[in-house]
């Protein structure tokens, strides 16, 4: 059985560390725009630390897969980039790296599971003047479906949607320390990548495996513990949204048919839990 105390979660041999970038607060109608708000009114007892009112409060996690010698940070934030939705960015990443005595030298890899603005905030140290890498001993990677779809002409120029690529993807590339995958990769014992795309055409999700053990790290499939249960409400950040109910409900059969702990960038901190069936719905249940 998987122990978790506090922020740590063990899954066989692999040890995993939950941390945040901080939280948003915003109004769900901005990514559920074709439901009322009063949708999400059944979901307000079972996950009282994820509402303010009526609004979302929106955890940016981060997670460190530490296997054998390998350490993998997953994502990294929003960043102190201004706002996101409207609310200011907290920009918590590095100081909870420290907090957790976590060196950002120790990072080896550091995957990206797509290339949203709130996954690739901190690859650049925007707190200090030079902008060096925050991960300086890392290679940062990512599929090259995402690399290519935000990286055209056409994302790069728009002056918002392009911004977070230029500021903080580019600069990986230039650098040369950027490795893109095309497939299933394995990026440490037990820890393994593949392609889940429809949030965006390469979003990737990670397998953890480990004596016997399973863990998903579904990255943005799930964008609020409330999605395990509404999968199929149309979410505007979704590049398609038919594969992205698609991988939703893909993600989640193969998370109760194997028993396997859900992580996820937007769950309730920090971010991990199990599927339970309650009168013939599913849930997602913090451990």
């Amino acid at each position: 059985m998987p122990k978790s105390k506090k922020n740590t979660l063990q899954i066989g041999d692999v040890h995993i560390t939950g941390l945040t970038d901080g939280s948003v607060t915003f109004d769900p109608r901005i990514l559920f725009a074709h439901d009322p708000i009063e949708v999400w009114e059944p979901f307000y007892d079972r996950f009282p630390e994820y509402f303010e009112g009526q609004f979302f409060r929106n955890n940016l996690g981060s997670f460190v897969f530490t296997s054998g010698d390998r350490r993998i940070l997953a994502d990294t934030g929003f960043g102190p980039h201004g706002d996101m939705l409207g609310y200011p960015a907290p920009g918590e990443l590095i100081a909870d790296l420290e907090k957790n005595g976590i060196g950002p030298d120790t990072i080896d890899t550091v995957f990206l599971t797509h290339l949203h603005g709130d996954h690739v905030g901190w690859n650049m140290r925007e707190d200090l003047p030079d902008r060096s890498l925050s991960f300086p001993n890392a290679r940062y990677r990512v599929h090259e479906a995402d690399w290519n779809h935000f990286t055209t002409d056409e994302l790069l120029n728009d002056p918002k949607r392009g911004e977070a690529t230029r500021r903080s993807v580019m600069p990986l590339h230039e650098k040369g320390v950027l490795d893109l995958m095309d497939g299933e990769t394995e990026l440490a014992p037990g820890v393994t990548a593949y392609p889940t795309p429809g949030h965006t055409p390469g979003h990737m999700s990670l397998l953890i495996a480990s004596n016997n053990e399973r863990a998903l790290l579904v990255g943005d499939i799930l964008g609020s513990p409330m999605q395990a249960t509404e999968t199929d409400l149309f979410y505007s950040p979704d590049w398609n949204p038919r594969m992205g109910i698609e991988a939703r409900t893909s993600i989640l059969d193969r998370a109760e048919r194997e028993k396997a702990v859900v992580i996820g960038s937007h769950l309730s901190y920090p971010g991990w839990g199990v599927i339970v069936k309650w009168e013939g719905r599913r849930y997602w249940k913090a451990l």
